[in-house]
């Protein structure tokens, strides 16, 4: 379109009219494209004329657009004579100014256009000018009797012709007919407009059944649903100024095999249905207004049906054997309407229907149904499942909906305890209460949606209730986690901010022992029985400092200084302590490595006079074992181990380097010369599994790698030359679980530890997860080791999760991530530390954002995996550190933001 303003005001008579045949615009007479002219009109300016041509030798079909108004206006065309030949007025309403469009059939020929002023309205305007030559009439006639017959429309039919009412060709209507074979949906569409135009629909009685009337040039519609038969269009001017050319165009679409019945009695079965949704393609429309699907459930299930229309609206309904509804889907338009239900086995009907019987449309229906297995809990408090004494976790899992709308589990707790509840796996709303023993709410989880819910609170020893509600209209499976564990308190030694700063935990029967400072006698000897703290000693408050406590039998051991006798070794036998020995006169014999070997207690010192060497008391008898470096040099023993009845430990002498030696409390002896020559084979790590003690050591031709010993020079080898040369870390991280060893090494030199296990020979001696490029193979490898049973548990990298909780069993598909408790890649790690085996159960210290260094339990499992302190609540971290078990009680040390380093006990 060409459009032209900024020219001279066109005048306000005719011959003082814009001539449009001029080169500077149209240049010649009126044509298919349109030529705008933008220009006002006001009181002052009341009428702007247009001279225009047409030419050819038939007549045309010309067509005036006045729009862009802001007040009313007039469009007036004139023949060259002067005489008006049409009027067309553009008024104002309350939705703006509508256009005036003036369309005529007209001879070739000269013509004026006004564009006038009403009653002195002022307005700027566009004026469009469009001619389009009238073709040949094609046939159509002006009534059904002589239509245009297209024959059988089976795709797509096409035409041009014109209709009008006015001007030089009259032809007000044109009819076409046709014949339909199938059922299947008609649409007509009219455009090509310069005037205004409609169309109808007509059955073969010429009955209308459609039409599609609107104003203006607008482009017309009509899409019906039809049965097999002969119908007619109808193609007629719009009133006044309806002279114009047009594209009329068909289009059909025959509907698809009907396969669903339409009626209860003829309903299409789909049975079985599984939790795999299986999937129906059809249609619905005025011709096939029901479709109907039948199922049968042998047992309860949730059923899952999807509908989802693809031109028009359609809905979707349930309906139970007797063909009563249950539920019905009507949302709008093309969204797809969905039902969630549980029902009890029966049988049920599906109905697919147009959302109005003029609606055609495709649609695909998607039907499951997953099995509800049988309910495990009672609907209320006096039918509820007793679960019994809750002490640890406990896991269920369920269903609430419609024909279960709540589930109720019972639980006694024996005594105060830490609660934690975790209601996971929803697929959509429910929440849980938490009841005491008459019925009173306690606490209560309501996230929306599928969100997990849980509770966590303190509870006193009693009766309590759990009951799990539908929140209507959802409908969900759900997994229930229960856990109960001992409740924490703080064993505070001293009151205010003060640290006393616990350290040396050590278990003596059902007591823990430790050391301390009060602030007023240093740091001395102290014990707990979890509810009161006592302090043992107050000698030389400057420097007594106990440490390497150990507990033979029923009395504790311990090395401290009383400010006379230097370092030496001391007891404490339940009611008093004493000095032990003064094995260095002259000085500090500093005892360390003390271990524990039956009823003897073994231990290294140096008396001044034999170097650093092996000694032992037993039965209240201090006394040298031997002096393996003769004279005054040190044997230097260590990594003491009991095994067999006897102790082991390496140690070196002027012959043999450092070597395995084991004593039996009269002598030492060396149980092998690995390497021999005066070279040291250096064990280390000695752990002991069932009859075997196994540990690192280098026998200079293999490297640091896993040897094993039943205690005799013969019965010592090396395991498997694991990692290829002499180099490599070696294994490391040894530890029991059950019969079986675990530890970490470096197989291939890479800098990377991979988690091995080994049942003392070379072929049982293999990585227990094959994958060299994950984890627990990457980076640090396994490490925090604790056994729990049969099970592994330990500290591992993995790109995913960060430094997480994993665990074991030796099997590459029993080791696995336990929990993401920081959620997300490196650096949210939640580096789960002291991991100590509590009961059977693990407990552990973790970190993560919410509630900061707190400790944790876990059975395993992801659910039963829970946090079981909030000791610094408003500060963050408490730091749990040395956690250590005593009886039924859990000891540790932490801080809750107020009171400094303390003690703490859990049980």
């Amino acid at each position: 379109m060409a459009t032209f303003s900024g020219f001279p005001d066109p005048g306000s008579t005719r011959s003082t009219a814009l001539d449009t045949t001029s080169a500077s615009y149209i240049g010649g007479s009126l044509s298919s494209t349109p030529n705008s002219f933008q220009d006002s009109i006001s009181n002052l300016d009341t009428s702007d004329f247009y001279k225009f041509t047409i030419s050819g030798s038939s007549a045309s079909a010309v067509s005036f657009l006045l729009n862009g108004l802001s007040d009313d206006a007039r469009l007036r065309l004139y023949d060259d004579s002067g005489s008006s030949v049409a009027l067309q007025t553009a008024s104002s309403s309350s939705d703006g100014t509508i256009p005036a469009l003036l369309a005529r059939s007209l001879n070739a020929g000269t013509y004026y256009i006004r564009v006038e002023s009403i009653s002195g309205s002022s307005t700027s305007y566009n004026l469009t000018l469009t001619a389009n030559v009238i073709p040949t009439d094609n046939g159509s006639g002006n009534s059904t009797a002589t239509a245009l017959d297209i024959g059988t429309l089976t795709s797509s039919y096409n035409a041009i012709d014109y209709v009008g009412n006015k001007g030089v060709v009259i032809d007000t209507d044109d009819y076409y007919k046709l014949n339909i074979t199938n059922n299947g949906t008609l649409n007509v569409s009219l455009n090509g407009l310069g005037g205004n135009a409609n169309i109808e629909l007509y059955d073969q009685l010429g009955s209308k059944i459609a039409s599609s009337t609107l104003i203006g040039i607008s482009p017309e519609s009509i899409i019906k649903s039809l049965a097999s038969g002969t119908y007619y269009v109808r193609v007629f001017p719009g009133g006044s100024g309806g002279d114009t050319n047009y594209h009329l165009s068909f289009s059909f679409t025959a509907d698809p095999v009907d396969n669903a019945g339409n009626t209860i009695n003829d309903a299409r079965d789909i049975n079985p249905l599984s939790s795999t949704p299986s999937t129906f393609s059809d249609f619905v429309n005025s011709a096939d207004p029901n479709d109907y699907y039948r199922f049968d459930l042998t047992s309860d299930a949730l059923v899952d049906i999807l509908l989802t229309p693809e031109t028009a609206n359609a809905n979707l309904q349930l309906l139970d054997s007797s063909g009563t509804s249950i539920i019905s889907s009507t949302l709008t338009s093309t969204t797809p309407d969905s039902i969630i239900r549980s029902l009890i086995a029966g049988t049920y009907y599906i109905r697919v229907y147009p959302a109005s019987n003029s609606q055609t449309t495709n649609y695909n229906l998607s039907v499951s149904a997953q099995t509800i297995g049988a309910d495990i809990a009672g609907n209320a408090r006096s039918t509820a499942k007793d679960i019994g004494t809750l002490n640890g976790s406990r896991d269920f899992s369920d269903f609430v909906g419609t024909i279960d709308t709540r589930d109720v589990y019972k639980f006694t707790l024996s005594n105060n305890s830490v609660f934690n509840l975790t209601l996971s796996g929803l697929i959509a709303n429910a929440d849980v209460e938490l009841l005491n023993s008459s019925g009173t709410v306690l606490l209560s989880s309501t996230n929306t949606g599928n969100a997990d819910e849980s509770i966590n609170t303190d509870l006193v020893a009693g009766t309590y209730y759990v009951r799990i509600k539908q929140i209507t209209p959802a409908e969900t499976f759900y997994n229930l986690n229960l856990f109960a564990g001992p409740k924490t308190q703080m064993l505070e030694i001293v009151s205010g901010s003060g640290s006393p700063d616990p350290k040396n935990l050590t278990a003596v029967g059902n007591t823990l022992y430790f050391t301390a400072n009060d602030g007023s006698n240093g740091v001395q000897l102290w014990r707990s029985d979890g509810t009161t703290n006592t302090r043992l000693t107050g000698i030389n408050p400057s420097g007594f400092n106990p440490a390497n406590l150990t507990a033979v039998g029923s009395n504790l051991f311990f090395t401290a200084n009383d400010g006379t006798n230097g370092t030496e070794l001391w007891m404490y036998d339940g009611s008093s302590v004493q000095m032990v020995a003064n094995i260095n006169t002259s000085g500090n014999s500093d005892p360390t490595n003390l271990t524990a070997v039956g009823s003897k207690l073994f231990f290294s010192a140096n008396d001044g006079i034999n170097g650093r060497e092996l000694w032992v008391y037993d039965n209240g008898t201090v006394s040298l074992v031997q002096d393996i470096y003769v004279g005054t040099n040190s044997s230097n023993p260590s990594n003491f181990t009991a095994f067999s009845g006897k102790l082991y430990f390496t140690a070196t002498n002027s012959t043999n380097g450092i070597e395995l030696w084991s004593s039996d409390g009269t002598s030492a002896t060396m149980v092998a010369d690995i390497r021999s020559g005066g070279f040291s084979s250096s064990p280390s790590k000695l752990t002991v599994v069932g009859n075997t003690l196994y540990f690192r050591a280098n026998n200079g031709s293999n490297g640091a790698e896993l040897w094993k010993s039943d205690g005799t020079t013969g019965g010592t080898s090396l395991v498997k030359d694991i990692t290829p040369g002499t180099s490599g870390f070696g294994p490391d991280n040894l530890i029991a679980v059950g019969n079986t060893l675990f530890f970490v090494t470096d197989s291939n030199n890479d800098f990377q530890q991979e988690l091995w296990k080994s049942d003392g020979t070379a072929s049982g001696t293999v990585l227990v997860k094959s994958n060299l490029s994950a984890a627990p193979n990457i980076g640090l490898g396994a490490f925090n080791l604790a056994a729990v049973g049969n099970t592994l548990y330990f500290t591992t990298y993995d790109t995913a999760t960060g430094l997480e909780l994993w665990k074991s069993d030796g099997t590459d598909a029993g080791t696995s991530l336990v929990r993401d408790i920081w959620q997300g890649a490196d650096p949210n790690s939640s580096i789960p530390t002291s991991l100590v085996n509590f009961g059977g159960t693990l407990y552990f210290v973790a970190s993560e954002p919410e509630n900061g260094t707190e400790v944790w339990s876990s059975d395993g499992t992801d659910a039963g995996t829970q946090r079981v302190s909030d000791i610094n609540p408003a500060a963050g971290d408490a730091n749990p550190t040395q956690l250590t078990v005593v009886g039924n009680k859990l000891f540790f040390t932490a801080t809750n933001g107020i009171n400094g380093t303390e003690l703490w006990v859990i049980g």
